[in-house]
């Protein structure tokens, strides 16, 4: 009779290569990767303590490792890592957390930053995340994107490589080459070329606010916080035209990225919007098309009416009883607001 013998379980040996491939990048970059016993293991796997140049950054994450084709839907190329009990107790780690998915089949392995998906999105059953440039877990990246991520520094990459991420389809990429093209190339006449061209063909869901408060810089606002490399008068002058060309879609555009909480008031992005509007050379026709277009929803058309009265004072009451009379109460507060005091200060 043959003897059955003991089998190692696959299960254990592709996590063991996940594990095994983590610790060498890490370790191949010169940090220190501390694996927790299984035994003693709740959600966290391994703690990296961060490491450059031999000197510590003073800085440690916590990482939970998945391998294996279980974690990985190769059709949407996409990765995902099961909460399970997990929420609370990676909510609250006292470290960062981070998730890394190893795929043997590819050699290959991506991260996610768990604790921030998990405030963005709250309890979920799966932490669901897109393979892109920027979070392949390797020994090139690790240093190049990984630990500016978690110390929340600006990777060193050129004009080219920042632009190439601009034009990504995954937004977290196109976020990143925006940040980056802004540090990079505050005085290339591409970059502004590359911004507004985005702006335009790109629907109001799709451009990150971030880039409205960059477009802010050029006509500028008391509230801009900026020390980086001064904008000179030929960038000012040439974005100024490109803004001057501005449509009424694009202002309506524009005036959709103010908020119903924060108006236009000091310190919120719709002080930006207002910037860029009151800079424009047609600023007053565009803002009127815009609050006598009773296709455009009423908010929009009342934002438009805030800053043209901003600007007109008593001269803009007849276009605020106008748009009162279509059922605007925050016109007519408006209206009577300055038909008291003649004026309207958007940042007293």
């Amino acid at each position: 009779m043959k003897k059955s013998l003991p089998k190692y379980p696959e299960t254990i040996i592709t996590s063991k290569k996940g594990v095994n491939f983590v610790r060498e990048v890490v370790e191949s970059a010169g940090c220190i990767f501390h694996k927790i016993d299984q035994d003693n293991d709740l959600g966290i796997d391994a703690i990296i303590e961060l490491v450059r140049n031999n000197l510590p950054l003073s800085k440690q994450i916590g990482i939970q490792i998945k391998s294996g084709k279980t974690f990985f839907n190769e059709k949407k190329d996409q990765c995902f890592i099961p909460v399970e009990n997990h929420f609370e107790y990676w909510k609250n780690y006292p470290l960062p957390v981070y998730g890394i998915i190893y795929v043997p089949s590819l050699k290959s392995a991506n991260w996610i930053n768990i604790k921030k998906y998990l405030n963005n999105y709250g309890p979920c059953c799966k932490i669901k995340f897109n393979r892109t440039k920027i979070n392949i877990f390797n020994s090139a990246n690790f240093m190049k994107y990984f630990i500016c991520e978690v110390i929340n520094e600006l990777p060193e990459v050129s004009f080219n490589e920042a632009l190439s991420l601009f034009n990504s389809k995954y937004r977290s990429e196109i976020y990143l080459g925006m940040i980056l093209l802004f540090n990079i190339a505050p005085n290339k006449l591409e970059m502004w070329d590359i911004f507004i061209k985005f702006f335009k063909r790109n629907s109001y869901a799709s451009i990150p606010p971030l880039l409205i408060y960059y477009f802010a810089h050029i006509p500028w606002h008391g509230d801009i916080a900026y020390h980086g490399e001064g904008f000179s008068q030929k960038i000012k002058l040439h974005v100024q035209k490109l803004f001057n060309k501005f449509e009424k879609q694009d202002v309506a555009k524009l005036l959709r990225f103010i908020d119903k909480e924060n108006m236009i008031a000091r310190g919120t992005i719709g002080q930006s919007v207002e910037a860029i509007i009151s800079s424009i050379k047609n600023r007053d026709q565009l803002l009127l098309d815009n609050i006598h277009d009773r296709q455009q929803p009423m908010f929009i058309r009342e934002c438009a009416a805030i800053i043209y009265a901003y600007h007109h004072r008593k001269d803009a009451l007849p276009v605020l009883k106008s748009l009162s009379r279509q059922g605007s109460y925050y016109a007519e507060e408006l209206w009577i607001f300055i038909n008291e005091n003649g004026w309207i200060d958007l940042y007293g």
